[in-house]
């Protein structure tokens, strides 16, 4: 897990912190920082030390209300597995996870809540569901992502990798309802993760996916950012 990087001053607060930290209930500014003053004080000023708490607590260090730090949330291997999970395949909802992870439904709960508290990940609704994300930017192709994620979308997209072919023909190739495939095409067009092309005077329309858009996801995914794709 990434953490975003400290200043000197921050490091030595945070230490501090950390110590004092398993000595309380929960997360106090009140009660921290004088103990921080009293023990950083002959090397900074107060004003130097309020300020590098508090971008502590911006960054999520420390969240008030909690005993538990970053470093716990990030130590902890079920969270380790949800979070690298999430970052191979960004966008992912609730009972993917669950079911990839093997985890039940308040696990899964509990360790998430804990995560998005901290920073490390993000959700974003999509009508009545949620996909979850790495706490960074996707340059705006969230929901590209989250469609991405569907069990059904993921095989009409494999198939019309090799295939160019009309709605029926999709249908009956996955053995798919045909208003099923007609709702999900209708969304991929609109997202472009589709491209159509009519023959036959109109009266055929045939599907094939958005080489260029699909290979900018997976970069976006892998962290590689071109300026052609800025």
């Amino acid at each position: 897990m990434k953490f975003e990087p400290l200043s000197e001053i921050e490091i030595n607060a945070y230490k501090v912190m950390q110590k004092y930290m398993k000595k309380l209930k929960h997360f106090d500014l009140n009660t921290i920082l004088p103990i921080c003053y009293r023990i950083l004080g002959s090397k900074y000023s107060e004003t130097e030390i309020t300020k590098a708490v508090n971008t502590l607590i911006q960054k999520r260090y420390f969240i008030q209300g909690t005993s538990l730090t970053k470093d716990e949330i990030s130590s902890n291997r079920v969270r380790q597995k949800i979070l690298h999970f999430i970052q191979r395949n960004p966008g992912a909802y609730n009972r993917l996870i669950r079911r990839e992870l093997n985890l039940g439904s308040n696990e899964f709960n509990w360790h998430m809540g804990m995560l998005e508290k901290f920073g490390f990940t993000k959700k974003i609704q999509y009508n009545r569901s949620f996909g979850y994300f790495e706490n960074k930017t996707y340059m705006n192709h969230e929901f590209d992502l989250f469609l991405l994620q569907n069990d059904k979308i993921k095989l009409i997209i494999d198939f019309l990798k090799d295939h160019n072919a009309t709605l029926s023909q999709v249908a009956k190739t996955l053995d798919m309802h045909y208003s099923t495939v007609q709702k999900h095409l209708q969304i991929l067009e609109e997202r472009s993760l589709v491209l159509t092309e009519l023959t036959n005077n109109g009266k055929h329309k045939y599907y094939t996916v958005n080489d260029d858009l699909l290979i900018k996801l997976q970069k976006i995914i892998n962290g590689q950012v071109f300026i052609e794709f800025a």
